[in-house]
């Protein structure tokens, strides 16, 4: 995978890591039994009950371990993106973590559209250059 697959990925993974972070916080809140209809007032606490025994453990459980799969692919990105601070400089590597890892659009950046595609551009080159298991060992010359 080459860098610019490698930041888009991460930019889909922050976006899933958010969505996995508010699911477990709020325990899974937005679940309803499945085909379940009654004309009958509810009783949250019994419906709450069941979906913890019947099928939020299973959830959780699942949430945890992908929300780890990301965290660690999100970290290495991280780490990737301090290589590019060491190697090409923090205008290079805050472009990066703007778009990528903080997930802003182009018009909410300090920097014009034409320029942040170009420096992106740019530091992508780099990273594949070198590699980007050199770089995480801190190698940073080309």
């Amino acid at each position: 995978m080459g860098a610019r697959e490698r930041f888009v990925q991460t930019r889909k993974a922050v976006v899933e890591l958010d969505g996995i972070k508010a699911l477990i916080m709020s325990d899974g809140d937005d679940w309803k039994p499945p085909g379940v209809k009654v004309h009958a007032v509810s009783d949250p606490t019994a419906s709450r009950a069941i979906r913890n025994v019947d099928e939020w453990g299973e959830q959780l459980a699942e949430l945890r371990k992908r929300e780890s799969e990301l965290e660690h692919f999100i970290g290495t990105t991280l780490a990737i993106i301090e290589a590019v601070r060491s190697g090409l400089g923090s205008d290079y590597a805050d472009i990066l973590d703007k778009r990528y890892i903080d997930c802003l659009t182009w018009k909410q950046m300090d920097v014009a559209k034409s320029t942040g595609k170009m420096k992106a551009a740019i530091a992508f080159d780099w990273i594949d250059s070198i590699g980007i298991s050199k770089l995480l060992r801190g190698e940073v010359e080309v």
